[in-house]
């Protein structure tokens, strides 16, 4: 499994008037491939494997590629309006590159939070492991995000904008050797997963691996259950010209 850490201790996440929500404990917990917690490795994307591959940490699409090969990952998105409770919860919606025999990732992301029932937005960049934060960086239910990550052995370069807005943060940094893409909603890490909040569906569009249509690599569907193996997120099928795929909340 593949933590990525937050390093910002004094800053916290505005929610509302009064609402903070505490950064240094939290963390995306990545994606599907190389046996990360309960997931299966780029095998999965075999023939015989199943449709839907259950997955405790991810509901999204995950392409092998070659080992070391130039691989960049993009999606698109727009920002669910989430019904909370009083119950922390959180996914991480984005697209990103498995790195270095999957030990590593390079990741664009939003963390999407409900915390003492109200929701938070927080973009985030991760370069092989390596994690900035945004809580400045104003998202709100409705805006379009933009999300992207580029690996090559000699540099890495992410990069969330958001398209209603017109902001964006990039960062780039040392290369890596690829292990998989993918694109879809990864779980929250805070002391332990964080449950599901309950977003509604969520559309990825957009979706490119190397600059050609997800579904042109031939990638592994997966959907997120929790350890009694009760559906917390569903995936949908890819869309007809392959580049759009929903997910859609079950449960918590």
């Amino acid at each position: 499994m593949v933590l990525a850490r937050f390093r910002m201790p004094a800053l916290a996440v505005t929610i509302g008037a009064a609402v903070t929500v505490p950064l240094l404990s939290l963390a995306p917990a990545q994606a599907a491939a190389g046996g990360n917690v309960g997931g299966r490795g780029p095998a999965s994307a075999r023939a015989s494997a199943p449709s839907v591959i259950n997955n405790t940490v991810f509901a999204g699409y995950q392409a092998s590629v070659a080992a070391g090969s130039p691989t960049s990952s993009a999606a698109q998105f727009k920002v669910p309006r989430l019904s909370c409770t009083s119950a922390f919860r959180g996914i991480t919606p984005g697209a990103g590159v498995q790195v270095n025999a999957f030990r590593s990732v390079s990741f664009a992301f939003v963390f999407v939070l409900c915390h003492s029932g109200r929701a938070a937005y927080v973009p985030a960049l991760v370069i092989n492991g390596n994690e900035v934060n945004y809580p400045r960086m104003a998202v709100r239910a409705g805006n379009v995000i933009k999300v992207s990550a580029k690996v090559t052995t000699t540099g890495t370069t992410v990069q969330v904008t958001n398209v209603t807005t017109g902001v964006t943060r990039k960062r780039t940094g040392p290369g890596a050797r690829s292990s998989d893409a993918f694109a879809g909603d990864n779980a929250v890490d805070s002391n332990g997963v964080l449950g599901v909040p309950s977003f509604g569906t969520l559309t990825f569009t957009h979706c490119l691996i190397d600059g050609r249509a997800l579904a042109r690599s031939h990638p592994a569907r997966y959907q997120r259950v929790n350890s009694r193996h009760v559906v917390q997120i569903a995936t949908g099928a890819l869309s007809s010209g392959g580049t759009a795929f929903p997910t859609s909340y079950k449960h918590f």
